[in-house]
């Protein structure tokens, strides 16, 4: 493993000496026409407030009467951002509070420079290239790929962008993931109070780190559609065991345009975590994952995910609104693993992952309506988490599966309960 991390690097800082080569000319005549002659020099600020409300029916009962976060409003989240550029160097940085959470964290955090016109460098905590970008799902609940770590994630490391022609190219070496951010205990782990899910260390499992990760990503731009390939490979570092084990993932993704108002998305994602163990040196099926401060859950080691979107923007003139954005995100991930009980088998259980809603925009204030509806999703239950995206939920659905205490046994529901959420999320952006 450790050959093909420096492999990653050594072809990462060649393409990068490559590209100040071949586009030397082309660069000076950049420098002069835009660093020189023109202040580049300049700082926004900027952010966001949003609230949140829902309606839950969860393992098929409703909750009538609100609480802080349920059924009631309550205010999800507000971010401060900066972006800026001196010299030709660029800022961009993004930081993240939850009140309902307790929880805050950056998001992203990077500097840039442009080697050429469409030669471009990331270095900090930047989004990593991977799938449909910049989101895969159109909702405010993204898509399946997002909560097992492969939608709009971010972590630490260097990237090199490259656009020629219709091509657009991405490289990226990840030392690690995103650093934590301060979260209250009583909800979770302090290593899940970050923005994207990351392998991260639980009981049992406290030794799990993201280590040098590498990523390429290839798109093709016609004039009315999108397609594209994505790949990653990466290690997981245990500081207990002092063993690594290490993990890759596929996708292949595109995007068509039926008009400037209607689209569809597709994309299919395929991941495997090899021969991962826990800090016993036992093989598991499955790995822990986390964010938002809020616990870990237990995701499949070995899955595939098929995503489509659709979307269909109406402008209209109602007074402040401007646009109304119809859309319907759906994901199906299917398992690879079998859960040990008394000897017996047990198949892990798929997920499905279903948002019909619509996008009110007016002004800089954007609300989404949203019908989440889930079938083993970790966010859509009565209780949080667990085994949802791992081998599913259990038949006690507030405990994982297996032998419980008493003796009695807890299988994987084969018929889990279809959950829904009716969510409606009003955000500010200035």
């Amino acid at each position: 493993m450790k050959n093909i991390h420096y492999l990653i690097i050594i072809s990462l800082l060649l393409f990068c000496l490559d590209a100040i080569a071949q586009d030397d000319k082309q660069y000076k005549e950049y420098k002069d026409s835009i660093l020189v002659k023109t202040d580049t020099t300049f700082i926004k600020v900027g952010g966001a407030v949003r609230f949140n409300t829902m309606y839950t029916i969860y393992e098929g009962n409703s909750y009538p009467l609100p609480t802080e976060n349920r059924n009631g409003m309550f205010w999800d989240t507000w971010r401060f951002e900066a972006m800026g550029q001196a010299k030709g160097i660029g800022l961009t940085f993004e930081y993240r509070f939850y009140p309902g959470f307790n929880t805050h964290f950056i998001k992203k955090g990077y500097l840039s420079y442009s080697l050429s016109i469409n030669k471009h460098l990331e270095l900090g905590v930047t989004q990593v290239p991977f799938g449909m970008l910049e989101f895969l799902g159109n909702s405010w609940w993204f898509q399946l790929p997002y909560y097992v770590g492969l939608e709009d994630d971010y972590d630490t490391g260097i990237k090199y962008n490259w656009f020629k022609d219709n091509w657009s190219f991405h490289l990226g070496y990840f030392l690690m993931a995103e650093p934590r951010g301060v979260s209250e205990p009583g909800f979770g782990s302090f290593t899940s109070a970050r923005y994207s899910y990351d392998v991260i260390p639980e009981d049992g499992y406290n030794g799990n780190h993201e280590r040098n990760q590498g990523n390429f990503r290839a798109e093709y731009s016609g004039s009315k559609f999108l397609m594209g390939v994505s790949t990653q490979l990466g290690e997981i570092y245990n500081s207990q065991t002092e063993n690594s084990f290490f993990h890759w993932a596929a996708a292949l993704h595109g995007k068509y345009n039926f008009s400037k108002k209607a689209n569809v998305k597709l994309q299919v994602t395929h991941y495997e975590y090899v021969n991962n163990t826990d800090d016993a040196g036992q093989s598991v099926d499955y790995v822990n994952m986390g964010a938002y401060g809020f616990g870990t859950y237990q995701v499949a080691s070995e899955a595939t995910i098929l995503s489509l979107g659709l979307s269909y923007e109406i402008p209209v003139l109602w007074g402040p609104v401007s646009s109304l954005t119809f859309y319907e995100d759906y994901s199906y991930m299917n398992k690879y693993g079998t859960l040990v009980i008394h000897n017996e088998l047990i198949d892990y259980v798929s997920s499905h992952h279903n948002v019909l809603g619509f996008l009110v925009t007016a002004g800089n204030i954007y609300t989404y309506f949203d019908i989440a509806s889930g079938i083993n999703q970790p966010w859509l239950s009565s209780s949080f988490g667990g085994s949802a995206l791992g081998v599913g939920r259990a038949e006690a659905v507030d405990k994982l599966p297996g032998v419980l205490e008493d003796g009695e046994i807890n299988k994987p529901d084969e018929y889990p309960s279809i959950n829904t959420r009716f969510n409606i999320n009003i955000g500010y952006y200035f």
